[in-house]
């Protein structure tokens, strides 16, 4: 099954890039150093499931751009839908038609809070997040989930992360950090009185399940000490359900975040939440101090919600959802029954929930270990998957797709054996391993 794949495009691409764009990439995740020297360099195009790079090879897309795909690549309706809308004009001077119609249906869907603010990225809303919860509670600092490694590339977050060259340190005071099912830990926060937390912010879920009603503990405690608890669905938004993990968990926030999957890839991000708070971004009172919340050129810019609006209209026309669990349990299952098959339980172990699952990989000692992740993600690419060690199930990803990833993967467990046996990745992995998004050095 392992392809014969060129890459002279690929290399000459590679040599180019970086003289131009810093990192290679405009998104961290995506450069050279997350993936093994065998991937290729940059996609040309990509038709449900399967994209193409610049020499032809032809991969199955395990992750589907960062889990921002949520249907397929040049999914019809919604490529149609954007092509209606640009042909319409994609800004005006006043606030476009269907910015109304995009927040009604977009409140009736989620059915999370009163009031939404489209924009187009993540880091944007959840950024606006903290701003209302600062301004309503009148306190300054931010709590965030140490697990949950992307809350927003502004200075409150990236401060709490290796990567904190150009913050000044004063800012670094601003965000305090708890641990996700670690109850005690956000009840230390939140001990003294006096406490300046305004908001506390983590995602419903990652892979690890919420334990002895830890988000319900959290949300209740939150509401007593008078802190606005956000809940960034930015990646599990209409993955666990259209109305977000945190109904799938039964558990309310004042404010929630969404974006990614949202739009079948296209840019669109939402902040939803209580009136009350969410008013404090309108102008309605007057006389009232004014709060910027978001005011951006491009932020409700119509191809974007046009995108949202057929996304949401194809995942309840054909119930994608129910449909992304069945054919995800199908290949969760058969993932694992391959590990047990090979003996590697100890070493490659499978995480999350169907619609959404990793693999976490283990060197011989039975530590996570870059390199033998680097050997995985080599030998899958070898095989035509392009996989980051995420498994993002697709209405795409039919069971043509599931049973290629199956094979692949069967494959690719016999040379992690090899490794293992070997107690080394030496004689197998070509080229460096991958490095950490999040690190002190270059």
């Amino acid at each position: 099954m392992k392809k014969n794949l060129n890459y002279d495009k690929s290399r000459i691409f590679a040599s180019r890039i970086h003289d131009r764009i810093p990192g290679g990439a405009h998104t961290y995740s995506k450069g050279d150093d997350q993936f093994p020297v065998n991937a290729p360099a940059a996609i040309t195009h990509g038709k449900g499931s399967h994209v193409w790079d610049l020499d032809g090879n032809e991969f199955i897309d395990c992750s589907m751009g960062l889990t921002s795909v949520c249907i397929g690549h040049g999914y019809e309706s919604v490529a149609q839908a954007v092509c209606d809308a640009a042909h319409r004009g994609t800004n005006f001077q006043r606030p476009a038609s269907i910015e109304l119609e995009a927040a009604e249906i977009f409140l009736d869907t989620v059915q999370s809070g009163d009031m939404v603010k489209f924009a187009k990225n993540g880091s944007t809303v959840t950024t606006a997040a903290v701003k209302l919860a600062r301004a309503y509670t009148k306190r300054n600092r931010v709590a965030i989930a140490r697990e949950h490694n992307f809350f927003s590339f502004d200075d409150w977050f990236i401060s709490t992360t290796p990567c904190d060259l150009g913050i000044p340190k004063e800012i670094k005071s601003i965000t305090a950090l708890f641990s996700y099912n670690d109850y005690q830990s956000v009840e230390l926060l939140l001990a003294d009185k006096d406490h300046d937390i305004a908001c506390l912010i983590m995602e419903p879920v990652k892979f690890d399940p919420p334990k002895d009603d830890f988000l319900q503990k959290v949300a209740a405690l939150c509401k007593d000490r008078g802190v606005l608890l956000i809940l960034d669905e930015m990646i599990s938004g209409f993955k666990w359900s259209m109305q977000g993990a945190h109904t799938y968990f039964d558990v309310q926030a004042d404010m929630t975040t969404w974006g990614k999957g949202i739009a079948n890839g296209f840019s669109a991000c939402a902040l939803t939440g209580r009136a009350e708070v969410m008013e404090l971004g309108g102008i309605r009172a007057e006389g009232e101090d004014k709060l910027f919340l978001i005011s951006s050129t491009h932020g409700a810019e119509t191809t974007g919600l046009a995108a949202m609006l057929a996304t949401i209209e194809a995942f309840k026309a054909e119930n994608m959802i129910e449909s992304n669990w069945l054919r995800g349990e199908i290949l969760k299952s058969t993932l694992e029954k391959i590990i047990e098959k090979h003996q590697l339980n100890s070493f490659l172990k499978i995480l999350g929930y169907p619609c959404l699952f990793a693999l976490a990989c283990h060197n011989s000692k039975g530590e996570v270990d870059d390199f033998y992740r680097t050997l995985m993600m080599q030998e899958m690419i070898a095989r035509g998957v392009l996989f980051q060690g995420l498994f993002y199930p697709t209405w795409s990803h039919q069971q043509l797709e599931i049973n290629h990833i199956s094979m692949a993967f069967d494959e690719s467990c016999k040379i992690y054996r090899q490794a293992i046996e070997a107690g080394s990745t030496e004689q197998l992995l070509i080229g460096r391993p991958v490095k950490p998004v999040f690190r002190k050095k270059i």
